[in-house]
């Protein structure tokens, strides 16, 4: 942790301000300690750099952590030498990447760190936090980097001074809370007036609904983590080529292949090396069956709860069927 963060942030539960003790320190990082809360008697530990808002038992995201722990580095484009995160990040927030630089920025969910990556590739100031111990490997991947600021937390209490960031954004995540909407409300206080609050959710569209992974999910999501990847990975050689040729099949190809129980999305072959195709497969088919919640919204919903907030220049559009993306400027308080 990085004592200049400490101004921004707040007790989620008493919202009073925190102090910091430190007992280890490694080149003006504060690797081990504590954060204090004199009014609520909160002792938030610090562990590995990294303050620990969140208790074991309430985290229902482990599936992540050991996700993460895994194939955080294929997921990073500076280490896997793709362009994915990038060019998803960027066509989903309003800046361009030469914006970017010196703005203030929240990332809600981040993961082991793909999309911190690139926000501080960009030159932004960044705030990451996340439920799963997925922040151990975000650290390992950025460890020392001045600009990134780390954490483990809720959505749900979020432990920041409100109004604070230009740019508050959450992918890949709320579909997999308990109550998608209750959670986008908790990041709303932290968009300045002006700043721009993006977020994904999986699509409601009717073609998904019928995808094989809502017939496997009811077993799957049970299954041990471990269990549960070693099956994936060991069928995974096998389908992805099948979906490959499948695919090739005039006009019946994609419907057909949407019935092979193996995630090969078009958007990634040929964008990623070759080697690592059955890894993204693999990566993904864990993603979409492990997660303890699945729950999609429609556009139609998000831009409800944009307006409901009272955001305004809301835009929303949807990505192959599968994702919808909102966002908006947080009005003058």
């Amino acid at each position: 942790m990085w004592e200049s963060s400490l101004p921004l942030l707040r007790d989620p539960r008493s919202g009073e301000r925190l102090e910091l003790e430190t007992s280890e320190r490694l080149d003006g990082e504060v690797i081990e300690g504590a954060l204090t809360c004199a009014s609520s008697g909160a002792r938030i530990p610090i562990r590995n750099g990294i303050p620990r808002f969140v208790k074991e038992d309430e985290n229902y995201a482990e599936n992540f952590g050991f996700e993460w722990d895994l194939f955080a580095e294929i997921q990073t484009d500076r280490l896997a030498r793709h362009s994915l995160s990038t060019d998803r990040f960027f066509n989903q927030v309003s800046f361009s990447p030469g914006e970017m630089k010196g703005l203030r920025v929240l990332e809600a969910g981040c993961g082991g760190g793909r999309f911190s990556d690139v926000v501080l590739e960009a030159g932004a100031e960044l705030f990451s936090f996340d439920l799963s111990n997925a922040v151990d490997k975000n650290r390992a991947i950025h460890t020392g980097h001045p600009r990134h600021h780390l954490f483990q937390a809720s959505i749900f209490e979020p432990p920041f001074v409100p109004g604070s960031f230009d740019l508050v954004f959450c992918m890949g995540v709320l579909q997999h809370t308990p109550d998608p909407e209750a959670f986008f409300r908790q990041l709303i206080p932290f968009a300045k007036p002006g700043g721009e609050l993006m977020i994904d959710v999986y699509s409601a569209h009717p073609k998904q609904s019928l995808h094989w992974k809502y017939a496997l999910r009811p077993i799957s999501k049970r299954l041990p983590h471990r269990m549960l990847l070693r099956g994936i990975e060991a069928v995974a050689p096998v389908l992805v080529p099948i979906s490959r040729q499948v695919r090739r099949i005039p006009k019946l190809g994609k419907p057909l292949s949407r019935l092979i129980p193996i995630f090969v999305h078009d958007g990634f072959m040929g964008l990623i090396p070759r080697e690592d195709e059955v890894r993204f497969a693999v990566l993904e088919t864990f993603d979409a069956l492990s997660p303890a919640y699945d729950r999609p919204r429609s556009l139609r919903t998000m831009r409800r709860w944009f307006r409901d907030a009272g955001f305004e220049e809301i835009h929303s559009f949807n990505v192959m069927n599968a994702l919808n993306v909102a966002r908006g400027r947080a009005p003058a308080r």
